[in-house]
């Protein structure tokens, strides 16, 4: 078992979950990599283990199914040790128009944004009070969530939520000394991302002149916000939902 302690990320078969995973590991965690599959989650698991000389298991299970991800955190403990920090990361996006989104879709968002993180977050908490663990629980918001943006509003309502839930959380948890905090991405350089602006989608040179820094922010970038969190330095920091997007939720100027 490692000497920081034993962290679980989902959605960590790439992007934002792989960086956090590799930059929890460098800083001595053991790491359950969970993805929708085991062998989506092997590349992390396998990088983060032979990099950083850390235990790892990669794990398959759909965050919105209680049972499956309960099955994954209990082999987690199984196989690393109590669980002391859960980053709740996985989400999806559909985009469209709210008079023309499909309710299925935005069903989904539920399920997977809002009852995943409840899942994941409440089966979490059960475990590290039941091992008397002083853990953290980080939740990977968006600026969606904060400011309203077009053809998305199952995305910024699912992550609102969030941002407000990881507050009632963190009051709940307290007498466990359980901290809960959520990171909000603003716009990342992930290789989706950059995809998108490759074929034109997004226009690299409209995001950037929005952002007050110059540029997009990069997967690190979150990844260092998340593992501060969950470190010593941050012990008397709960309930707080921090923007990590180069100042794009500051800057009101047209």
């Amino acid at each position: 078992m490692s000497s920081t302690g034993v962290a679980v990320v989902t959605g960590a078969s790439r992007g934002l979950g792989a960086a956090i995973a590799d930059r929890l590991a460098s800083q001595g965690y053991a790491v359950g990599c969970l993805a929708t599959s085991a062998e989506s989650a092997a590349g992390t698991a396998a990088s983060c283990a032979s990099i950083h000389d850390v235990q790892t298991v990669a794990l398959g299970a759909h965050v919105e199914d209680r049972e499956q991800l309960s099955a994954a955190l209990e082999k987690v403990e199984a196989d690393l040790g109590p669980i002391s920090l859960m980053v709740n990361n996985a989400g999806i996006a559909h985009v469209a128009p709210f008079e023309e989104l499909d309710p299925a879709d935005f069903r989904q968002m539920v399920d997977v944004n809002l009852m995943g993180v409840f899942h994941g977050s409440q089966l979490a908490a059960q475990r590290m009070i039941a091992s008397q663990t002083h853990g953290s629980i980080v939740q990977l918001g968006s600026i969606a969530g904060i400011n309203g943006f077009p053809n998305r509003v199952g995305y910024c309502g699912t992550k609102s939520a969030v941002h407000h839930m990881t507050k009632v959380m963190a009051v709940d948890l307290a007498r466990h000394k359980i901290r809960v905090n959520t990171v909000a991405p603003g716009y990342i350089r992930t290789d989706m991302v950059q995809d998108l602006i490759d074929d034109g989608t997004l226009d690299e040179s409209r995001l950037t002149g929005r952002i007050p820094n110059g540029d997009l922010g990069t997967p690190a970038h979150i990844a260092s916000c998340v593992s501060w969190l969950a470190s010593d330095e941050a012990s008397y920091i709960t309930g707080e939902t921090i923007a990590v997007d180069g100042g794009w939720i500051a800057y009101g100027h047209i």
